[in-house]
């Protein structure tokens, strides 16, 4: 956690001085040069700092704005995807979402809601939620790497909210698999009886996943024979918001 404290005390400083060398910024936090070089080092490897080969000076590096802009896409996404949720909700009659992922879980951003929903879903505004159990979170985690699926299931406790949610390593990853063949995911009652869910990603014009849609309602109404099609209605969706954010095929 010191060490923690001493690299954010080191952005502060340069953030504010602009550019510069290993003393400066030794004598504005009080840090030894040792210390100071070690961890300005650290943050170049990283790629928060960037170093003039000639000055040696330390200035902020772009990450910080690409950072930010992801941080100002959460804000603004809910003002560019309501239009598409309105309408996914008018094309299906069931409740349209929008949730992001924000570490081992899921947060519903905006919901445009059906007049036929009379349950009290889970997928409420602000609700955060887990990613393996639900049809947005198993969506978000069907883009990432091996590695990041290894850790994720090895640090995460697998609690059965119902008889159909996957609590299995091998279930979730054959889960997995499946959903990248047909690019949407269902939560077949797995967060909350008698309520299902179909998801598809959103991407930005990086071709990096920024969210996920998807459509929630009564399993009686979400029928397995209708899944297919829910499917390519919350695909199109998702395509057409992807490409309001600059999304490409390549």
């Amino acid at each position: 956690m010191k060490s923690l404290n001493k690299a954010l005390d080191m952005i502060d400083a340069v953030s504010k001085l602009g550019s510069a060398g290993i003393r400066e910024i030794s004598s504005i936090t009080g840090f030894p040069p040792a210390t100071t070089h070690r961890i300005a080092s650290a943050l170049v490897k990283r790629r928060y700092f960037n170093q003039d080969p000639s000055t040696k000076h330390y200035s902020l590096s772009l990450r910080f704005l690409e950072l930010g802009t992801k941080v100002q896409l959460q804000f603004d996404l809910p003002t560019i995807v309501r239009p598409h949720l309105q309408q996914l909700m008018s094309e299906t009659g069931e409740s349209a979402n929008l949730a992001i992922c924000d570490g081992d879980s899921a947060v519903y951003l905006d919901q445009v809601q059906s007049d036929k929903s009379m349950l009290k879903i889970f997928t409420r505004l602000g609700t955060r939620v887990p990613l393996y159990s639900t049809g947005v979170g198993k969506m978000l985690m069907s883009r990432w790497s091996k590695p990041e699926l290894d850790s994720y299931l090895k640090r995460t406790k697998l609690i059965s909210y119902t008889p159909n949610t996957l609590v299995s390593r091998s279930k979730i990853l054959k889960e997995l698999d499946r959903i990248s063949d047909r690019g949407f995911a269902v939560d077949n009652e797995e967060m909350e009886k008698g309520v299902r869910c179909v998801a598809a990603l959103v991407f930005d014009h990086r071709q990096q996943v920024v969210a996920a849609v998807s459509i929630s309602g009564a399993a009686m109404r979400i029928t397995p024979d209708r899944i297919d099609d829910f499917g390519a209605k919350v695909k199109q969706c998702a395509f057409d918001i992807s490409q309001g954010l600059g999304f490409q095929i390549r």
